[in-house]
């Protein structure tokens, strides 16, 4: 008798799930190049919008080399001090230097003090930590200061002007009562004999106001108390932990 081979899959009916696995398959890949040409198409059209953006700045920049559309606000106040801007000046000086008790005080100076910092003698400015010195330090390389948490870059003559440019740490103005959210940190800072300690400060509304916040008076050095005995800040820090 001669024997006759059948293929397995002519008796046999193929199993549905076998079906199923390969149309799902099928799916999965015509999902995933379309997904693939979706993403291309929407990264030409994103660096068709950068590339018209960088061109806007580029063409108003050309036209101001120091215009950009995060300064405008600056720019207008400072094209309207353009002509009251040495009045208004004059008019800050003499108002200061009336009520310090250290007459013809210039502006420069009353921001900073003399601090000994390892072996020499530094002027630091007025509210700020010694552990922020070298962001308001001019170095070599370094054309410009930078917030700290926005990170943006403004001449160094805008550092102590009473103009808030950086509005979200206030940080541009240690020393001056510009910027709502700023902060005036204390001179004199208590430590533990292990270095540690929490950082002592104010808002820097409360600057020059003629109330001692500090307990050595160093946010009180243009102005005089208002009310007490002493018409001085005392130093009245307790240096025990």
């Amino acid at each position: 008798m001669r024997k006759t081979w059948i293929k397995r899959d002519n008796i046999y009916h193929k199993p549905l799930y076998k079906q199923k696995l390969k149309f799902t398959l099928f799916l999965v890949v015509l999902m995933g190049i379309s997904f693939f040409i979706y993403q291309l198409v929407y990264i030409s059209q994103l660096l068709t919008l950068e590339s018209n953006h960088v061109v806007h700045e580029t063409h108003l920049l050309k036209q101001n080399p120091i215009t950009s559309i995060s300064l405008d606000g600056r720019h207008e106040v400072d094209n309207l001090q353009g002509r009251f801007g040495k009045l208004t000046q004059e008019q800050n000086y003499k108002s200061r230097n009336k009520t310090n008790s250290i007459p013809n005080i210039s502006e420069e100076i009353s921001f900073v003090y003399p601090k000994k910092i390892g072996n020499a003698e530094r002027h630091i400015f007025r509210g700020i930590r010694v552990v922020d010195l070298h962001r308001y330090s001019v170095n070599k390389g370094v054309k410009n200061f930078r917030c700290f948490t926005s990170l943006r870059e403004i001449p160094w003559e805008w550092v102590n002007d009473d103009y808030c440019d950086c509005p979200d740490d206030g940080s541009d103005e240690p020393s001056t009562s510009a910027c709502p959210r700023g902060r005036f940190y204390c001179k004199f800072q208590r430590r533990h004999n292990t270095g540690r300690g929490k950082d002592m400060f104010i808002s820097s509304g409360r600057v020059n106001d003629g109330i001692c916040d500090c307990c050595d008076g160093s946010d009180e050095w243009l102005t005089r108390r208002s009310t007490g005995p002493s018409h001085l800040c005392g130093d009245e820090c307790k240096t025990e932990y």
